[in-house]
């Protein structure tokens, strides 16, 4: 699910060059274009992981993928640029409750110590699907257009959702279970008081806004330092995201054994994390250099550092939470407040690169945004979070 999600995303990205000439589109335009999907994406993250909590990842895993799935079939049939965005728009409606999906089955499935190791493999999902997307969606755009590779991405995600339906299976105990009293406003209130809840919070809307800039930008970053044609960026753009997702696997295992190796404690995820998001932070070194090694180096580690400080916050989350059965909607409410600020990182570097040319300011801002994160969470994270009001 995740590297369809990620490859569907990825579509625009590729596309972006050739889409932006068809409908003449000047930087600031491709980055309003690049955030649409996020403008449904994040009003519905928490109402719809509510719904799942409610329902189960079966319904709502199947239901999500065939409505993004569809939303990518009428993309490639839009003629102007205003039914492009309505049919992005209509993909975040179906995005929305896919990382609610995969924590509810973290959860119910993957032993507490290596919640940690399979969220991050979980997470690789993403680099897989950006690279699969990217290098896929480059060579269909070049052999038949950009309509033909959204198309037959629709398609992919329409054959997964029939799959999900007929395999998964929640279980038995979850699938058993008495229905749970609703997710309140007071809930979400309390969870806000507290600090280790606040500290996962800042690192992860730090990690979504690098996330969204490199996403959206990638692609044409490189056509901007590299000179090279789409189909030499969408090889090297995926070989960044296949790097990564190596790496991010080998980073989270070892610095997991390393941090557990006397005995399960939780809060101590928070150094995993501290350590993932200062390698993140070399993202900041990349407008120092202009030639291809370097910039691939720097872009693949940096992002398979960021996916491993993914993995263990997002591990952290499921191992705070005092109310396990709430994981869903309370993931809901992290990507709510992340992904309200993820969605400006493609908006924001589209003006930075507008105005100055180049995109070198984007890059120093999240180097020092993800410096602080690291340092936040470790200050912050240390004890569970409740939902409940203090008696």
């Amino acid at each position: 699910m995740y590297v369809i999600s990620y490859g569907d995303r990825a579509a625009l990205s590729i596309a972006l060059p050739t889409l932006g000439r068809e409908f003449t589109l000047s930087p600031v335009q491709m980055g309003w274009v690049s955030s649409s999907f996020l403008w449904s994406y994040f009003l519905l993250n928490l109402p719809s992981t509510m719904l799942l909590d409610r329902k189960g990842a079966r319904l709502i895993g199947s239901l999500a993928v065939s409505l993004w799935s569809f939303a990518m079939l009428l993309g490639g049939m839009v003629h102007n640029i205003t039914q492009f965005l309505m049919t992005r728009v209509l993909l975040g409606v179906g995005e929305a409750p896919t990382f609610g999906v995969g924590a509810t089955v973290v959860r119910n499935w993957a032993l507490p110590k290596e919640r940690g190791s399979v969220m991050t493999v979980l997470l690789t999902g993403m680099q897989l699907g950006l690279a699969g997307g990217t290098i896929a969606g480059a060579y269909l755009i070049a052999l038949f257009g950009w309509r033909f590779e959204f198309m037959a991405l629709g398609i992919i995600g329409l054959i997964w959702a029939t799959i999900w339906w007929m395999v998964y299976r929640a279980p038995a105990e979850k699938a058993s279970a008495p229905a749970r009293a609703p997710f309140s406003v007071a809930s979400i209130q309390n969870l806000f008081r507290s600090p280790s809840f606040l500290g996962i919070l800042v690192v992860q809307c730090t990690q979504n806004y690098l996330n969204f800039l490199v996403m959206s930008w990638m692609p044409l970053y490189l056509i901007h330092e590299l000179h090279i044609d789409i189909t030499g960026t969408g090889t090297r753009t995926a070989l960044c995201y296949l790097s990564a997702a190596l790496g991010a696997i080998i980073i989270g295992r070892i610095l997991e054994h390393i941090t557990f190796r006397n005995g399960i404690h939780p809060p101590r995820r928070r150094f995993i994390v501290a350590i993932c998001l200062t390698g993140a932070a070399t993202i900041g070194f990349l407008p120092h250099f202009h030639t291809m090694t370097p910039i691939l180096f720097i872009l693949g580690g940096s992002l398979a550092c960021l996916i491993a400080a993914n993995g263990a916050n997002t591990a952290l989350l499921t191992d705070l939470i005092e109310d396990g059965d709430k994981i869903g909607t309370v993931t809901g409410v992290t990507l709510t407040c992340s992904n309200s600020l993820g969605l400006f990182a493609p908006i924001v570097t589209g003006y930075i690169v507008s105005y100055t040319g180049r995109f070198d300011m984007a890059w120093y801002m999240c180097s020092a945004g993800l410096i602080g994160a690291g340092a936040l969470s470790l200050l912050l994270v240390r004890a569970p979070i409740s939902m409940r009001s203090s008696p």
